[in-house]
């Protein structure tokens, strides 16, 4: 029952990804192109020439199944070309041969209604400690930063990049995750946006993304022994730990913090700060990434775009119209 659950979840949330990764492309069609393919394969080769190159660095990483992605692969000879390189062959490893990085996602407005002109772009680059030694970790570090430097040279949107250990990522240490960072005290918040608006540009699938049965308890901990269990699934599915529920204090705190972020983007902000409130005066209820989740996964209404903006607002909008708070609901519609 699990494997059928699994397997019919995956085809769900790829198929979801998919139409992300589409609309970044119609949004932004060149920027998308260097973050969606150009990115993973740069971190998953170190040659001369190309960004992120390490001289002496002779144990190159691999992104967890970029050498099985047919966008990628397909465009492989026009990013050797663009940086000169004259191997005749593929420069990817078969998986299992370079250092391995299990994912690289984003997090937020990006493939959404929410993305504007000058939206950026957080990227979670995320290994595992018990597969990668210190010095590997370093080398990750100084492969990201240099590819970063050359993306903020060639990219309008701007990139923010964060190197996380799938541990702490489980646990929820976060720490500093952005210039102003909020990281180190909104741990459960940030865990419930990622679920909600990740995009996997390349790697394994959020195993939280697949415990899910319509009118049955799955249990996170269940189906993860089950795909533990599976070497079929070894890299398929990244353990990034459940999500259950998120303290009162911290939704509060988020909701103070969107005050500060809502001088620069006030439209996500004023989306993000009803959704704290929301959650704040319902804390009891189940998450909205988990219904989010479940909207994708059963498809209730077939004309909503599966967009988590999209369907933030909309749960907002429903959440006041039950309360028949008319002036809320004016207000909303009003921003």
């Amino acid at each position: 029952m699990i494997r059928k659950t699994v397997t019919r979840n995956k085809a769900k949330f790829l198929e979801y990804n998919e139409i992300r990764k589409e609309l970044f492309t119609e949004y932004s069609p060149r920027d998308s192109e260097l973050i969606l393919y150009l990115l993973p394969w740069l971190l998953s080769v170190n040659q001369p020439g190309c960004p992120g190159y390490i001289r002496g660095f002779d144990n190159p990483f691999t992104v967890c199944q970029v050498d099985q992605d047919r966008e990628i692969r397909k465009r492989e000879e026009q990013f050797k070309d663009m940086f000169g390189v004259q191997e005749r062959d593929s420069l990817l490893l078969p998986k299992y041969e370079g250092a391995p990085v299990e994912g690289i996602y984003t997090i937020g407005s990006i493939g959404t209604i929410s993305q504007t002109f000058d939206s950026d772009c957080d990227i979670w680059v995320c290994y595992d400690q018990k597969r990668l030694n210190r010095p590997l970790v370093k080398a990750l570090h100084q492969k990201v930063k240099l590819i970063g430097e050359w993306l903020d040279k060639n990219c309008r949107i701007p990139v923010h990049f964060f190197v996380l250990e799938i541990d702490d990522i489980v646990n929820c240490r976060f720490g500093s995750v952005d210039d102003q960072s909020s990281g180190s005290t909104q741990t459960h918040v940030l865990k419930e946006e990622f679920y909600r608006t990740c995009v996997v540009i390349c790697g394994k699938i959020p195993l939280w993304w697949v415990c899910y049965d319509v009118g049955k308890d799955v249990a996170y901990e269940r189906v993860l022994n089950d795909v533990s269990s599976q070497p079929v699934w070894a890299d398929e599915f990244i353990d990034m730990g459940n999500l259950e529920s998120v303290e009162e204090s911290e939704y509060f705190g988020a909701a103070l913090w969107q005050l500060n972020k809502a001088l620069e983007r006030p439209l996500k902000s004023i989306i993000k700060m009803l959704l704290l409130k929301m959650q704040l005066d319902a804390s009891h209820e189940e998450l909205v990434c988990h219904k989010f989740r479940q909207h994708i996964m059963i498809k209730k209404n077939e004309n909503m775009i599966p967009d988590p903006s999209v369907f933030s607002m909309i749960f907002i909008l429903g959440y006041y119209q039950s309360k028949r708070d008319v002036g809320t609901i004016l207000f909303i519609k009003e921003c």
